[in-house]
């Protein structure tokens, strides 16, 4: 299977499941992998395990049509336990920060694995304008704020 999946010297597998069509999904220390589909880390937004449908969900960061969702054939072991620990130990700091009332933006930087660089990804809460120059003052200035605490 390691050939098969194409991973680098040393990667480790964390974790893995059969899905009910025959493939697998495979997590490693450095990205899930799933059909054709590889995600590192920090690309992924949310996890979602049902466990009465055995069906694992998805959510990419910035990738808009819902989640994906891979049915599993049999028990997923420790597979949503090892997803949602490295998606949430990509996360380096988030913070919410108020618009209009109590609706506002979530700020967070995140870090690939093996990288020292940070990602920014900005979630504006519904009901707000993305392009509204009050979410984009807001969202520029908390990643300033952000960024500047981090060199410190």
């Amino acid at each position: 299977m390691r050939d098969r999946l194409g991973l680098a010297r040393g990667e480790r597998v964390l974790a893995f499941a059969r899905l009910a069509d025959g493939g697998w999904v495979v997590a490693t220390g450095t990205e899930l992998i799933a059909e054709d589909l590889r995600l590192h880390w920090d690309r992924i937004a949310r996890v979602e395990w049902d466990g009465e449908s055995s069906t694992l969900l998805i959510e990419q960061v910035d990738v808009p049509g819902g989640p994906l969702s891979w049915v599993l054939d049999d028990e997923p072991g420790h597979l949503p336990e090892v997803i949602r620990e490295r998606v949430t130990d990509s996360i380096v700091v988030t913070r919410h920060v108020r618009v209009q009332g109590r609706f506002g933006v979530r700020v967070i930087a995140r870090r690939a694995p093996g990288s020292d660089e940070l990602v920014w990804q900005v979630v504006v809460d519904p009901g707000l304008d993305p392009g509204s120059g009050q979410v984009q003052a807001a969202t520029s200035a908390t990643i300033a704020e952000l960024a500047a605490e981090l060199r410190h």
